[in-house]
């Protein structure tokens, strides 16, 4: 990698970010992250920093010189701010078991959360239409990714990711808690079977916190 537009794309590739999230974890420009990574800036000032969010050496990043991953910038590789796992719905149904011991490539790609949350929180992309509301204040389609918190105590109305005992994954729903019975919706009114009485056989993952649409 004898250039900097391909030791920066590498590091960002590798670490799952898009030049945005690079740009707001490095507090650089965009547009000068764009710059760089087509050739048209070729040395920064900027190298700390962008090492800094790219968990790298920042010698490596600017010269070429060594490895991209020394002793301590690699020290807290899993721990990245403000970032977030993006994982299966297999996984989530795990999470209970996998959350502390998830490494780097464990996840699809890791994703900035732009909202509060727990060191345990985790991204899933919604699948199929279960959770497809147009007429509703929340809706999710196919290929949404959703942030889910478990720390947050999950509550009546609240879009949750909960695991069934006879399932081997997780999956995606709005919790309705009536008359001391709990059950599980799907937002969408033509989803059948829209409601699941979860009363004892289930095991609520997390609460979802926030939604990012795809372009």
């Amino acid at each position: 990698m004898d250039t900097l537009a391909k030791r920066i794309k590498f590091a960002r590739k590798h670490r799952g970010l898009t030049q945005a999230q690079l740009a707001e974890l490095s507090g650089m420009k965009q547009s000068d992250i764009s710059k760089i990574e087509n050739g048209s800036i070729q040395r920064t000032t900027g190298i700390i920093g962008l090492a800094s969010a790219l968990r790298c050496d920042p010698i490596w990043l600017d010269t070429g010189d060594g490895g991209p991953w020394n002793e301590e910038s690699a020290k807290g590789q899993p721990e990245m701010r403000g970032m977030v796992p993006l994982i299966s719905f297999v996984q989530a149904g795990e999470w209970n078991d996998i959350a502390d011991h998830l490494q780097p490539g464990d996840a699809h790609e890791w994703l900035y959360c732009p909202v509060k949350h727990s060191p345990g929180t985790f991204a899933l992309e919604v699948e199929g239409e279960s959770m497809y509301d147009p007429g509703g204040r929340h809706s999710y389609s196919h290929g949404d990714i959703i942030f889910v918190d478990p720390a947050k105590d999950a509550k009546h109305g609240d879009r949750v990711v909960v695991r069934l005992e006879d399932q081997n994954k997780a999956t995606f729903k709005q919790l309705i808690e009536e008359d001391n019975r709990r059950v599980l919706k799907a937002l969408n009114p033509d989803w059948k079977p829209r409601y699941i009485e979860i009363n004892g056989h289930a095991t609520i993952t997390g609460v979802v916190i926030g939604k990012w649409v795809k372009e």
